[in-house]
């Protein structure tokens, strides 16, 4: 199975953070096993044994187990390279979340972020990937606290605005302290909750980029966009349909159109493509939604009508008839099945 990998330019950011707080960089990377050099090569790449030990080390040796919240409180938009560039030339905050959400894979290939535009809200999903090896789906929370209280300071730097998040919640459980997440997010904070999310009024999505300039936003989005066929150079068609499909997997079922688009490539190509990893874009939009289901199922909070609605079931009946095609179970019986297993463990 593919590992995910994630930027050096992450890793630096926390050296930078250690180092204002009186740590030296140096032995920081000495306990994580970091030759020094890679730090000085932008487009290196990191694997999730190395995050994980990364993140070990700060909040040992900082004493601090809100470390990923407090770096992202104070989050260098340099830290992302290209993306960062191609966020502070965005016109609107609007498009600033979209960008992060088209390029996240370019610094993290652990997390992937949805928007979703309702009524009066626009609610940001953080969902850890689970179709790769990822060091992420056992040890969340430092991750997802950063780059989740980074947004709220992208949004300062690039706005001059504070976002007030209208809700926020965590899939990882409670800590024993939950004062800094109140002070940092502004509102009730949730945990063991079925998404990572933040909740924000629709109006900031208008708020103006202060830097803004369509000329270098064009340059730089090129420069991303190589960047991340170079990416995808590097992983099967399959790997990338996988990943594309859980992205859109959001209401509606994509079409095997919209997913050669996203990924610069002609249906016909991106069929014979699959073709020749013997598997076919319906084969794995069927596993795809299969994974999901199982994962959706397993979080109570998370209603089985919810399910059928977020993998694109017209009716929850046809929900049921799909997944015990699957599983040779209901969707209720396998949530209560779960749930035994739970009570006996």
């Amino acid at each position: 199975m593919k590992e995910a990998t994630f930027s050096i330019a992450l890793i630096r950011n926390s050296l930078h953070y250690a180092a204002a707080q009186g740590i030296d960089p140096k032995q920081l990377c000495q306990a994580i096993d970091l030759d020094p050099a890679l730090l000085d090569q932008p487009d290196s790449r990191v694997t999730g044994a190395t995050s994980r030990a990364l993140w070990h080390a700060m909040v040992e040796q900082t004493g601090d187990r809100d470390v990923g919240l407090h770096i992202g409180e104070r989050f260098n938009l340099a830290a992302l390279g290209i993306v960062g560039y191609v966020l502070f030339n965005c016109q609107t905050f609007g498009q600033v979340i979209d960008k992060l959400s088209r390029y996240m894979c370019l610094f993290s290939q652990g997390v992937s972020l949805h928007i979703t535009c309702l009524p009066g809200e626009v609610v940001c999903d953080w969902e850890v990937v689970s179709h790769v090896k990822n060091y992420l789906l056992e040890e969340p929370r430092q991750a997802i606290e950063v780059t989740m209280s980074g947004l709220l300071t992208v949004a300062r730097t690039l706005t001059g605005r504070s976002l007030r998040p209208l809700a926020a919640s965590f899939q990882h459980t409670c800590p024993p302290d939950i004062s800094e997440h109140q002070r940092i997010f502004g509102t009730s904070v949730q945990f063991s909750q079925p998404q990572n999310r933040i909740v924000l009024e629709a109006a900031c999505l208008d708020w103006a980029v202060v830097s803004a300039n369509a000329s270098l936003l064009s340059m730089f989005e090129q420069h991303a966009e190589s960047m991340l066929a170079n990416l995808n150079q590097a992983d099967t068609y399959t790997y990338q349909v996988i990943r594309e499909i859980t992205q859109l997997l959001r209401g509606d079922v994509p079409t095997i159109e919209t997913v050669a688009q996203r990924l610069l490539t002609s249906v016909r190509n991106l069929q014979r493509s699959l073709q020749a990893e013997s598997t076919t874009y319906q084969q794995l939009l069927d596993d795809t939604r299969k994974e999901l289901a199982v994962r959706y199922l397993q979080q109570p909070h998370t209603s089985i009508h919810d399910v059928a609605f977020l993998l694109g079931f017209s009716e929850p009946s046809a929900f049921h008839r799909a997944f015990k095609r699957w599983t040779g179970q209901t969707p209720r019986e396998y949530r209560f099945s779960v749930r035994t297993k739970e009570t006996v463990a």
